[in-house]
């Protein structure tokens, strides 16, 4: 004889845990597996795994006005900066760009969760960059207002509020440090990059 199991039905905010649930996990396989890049570019825990141990630890401390020791800090700059940009322009700025941030959008919800996703590996990676561009107190003072930005974006994203308008100040703010670090000799370029749970 089978017993009946009561099921509850299936609510809004069983529906948004479950989102949110699925954004934790995807961060924490990002931290765990490292980010990819697709296409032509070099995957980056492949770069990662040929530095020594710590090499890749974000840092967290104040500008210096000293040199950096950390050797080939120009070549892992651009790779970090360059995926933190490519997430950004593929989950963030074009999505924005083609309205689906808006209030009527279709899957507005989900989108604006991928974008979250997409804004926490896009900080992360600015925060590993930095560690990078210590050398020149320019440029870290420049990443550092990126990173600031970026974590208002992210918390916007999160609680649905983002808007076109802060998204462009994001892309304005990734403009002035491609700016300054090409000025400084770090320039960068955009990685194409699939972030996992942004997909």
């Amino acid at each position: 004889m089978m017993v009946p199991v009561s099921r509850k039905p299936v609510t809004h905010a069983t529906q948004c845990g479950a989102v949110l649930l699925a954004v934790l996990l995807s961060v924490v396989l990002v931290g765990a597996c490292g980010s990819r890049t697709t296409g032509g570019g070099s995957a980056a825990p492949a770069a990662a795994a040929s530095e020594p141990a710590g090499a890749e630890t974000p840092y967290e401390g104040a500008c210096p006005s000293g040199e950096n020791s950390r050797p080939l800090a120009k070549t892992r700059f651009a790779l970090h900066a360059g995926l933190g940009l490519g997430a950004f322009h593929r989950y963030i700025y074009k999505p924005a760009r083609e309205g689906k941030f808006r209030a009527n959008a279709d899957n507005r919800g989900r989108t604006l969760a991928k974008a979250a996703v997409a804004g926490l590996f896009t900080a992360h990676e600015l925060k590993v960059a930095k560690g990078f561009a210590v050398a020149n107190p320019t440029l870290c003072n420049a990443i550092q207002s990126i990173t600031n930005n970026f974590t208002g974006l992210v918390d916007k994203l999160k609680n649905g509020s983002a808007t076109e308008a802060d998204v462009d100040a994001s892309q304005s703010s990734f403009d002035a440090l491609r700016q300054q670090a090409t000025q400084d000799g770090f320039g960068f370029n955009e990685k194409n990059v699939t972030v996992p749970g942004a997909d």
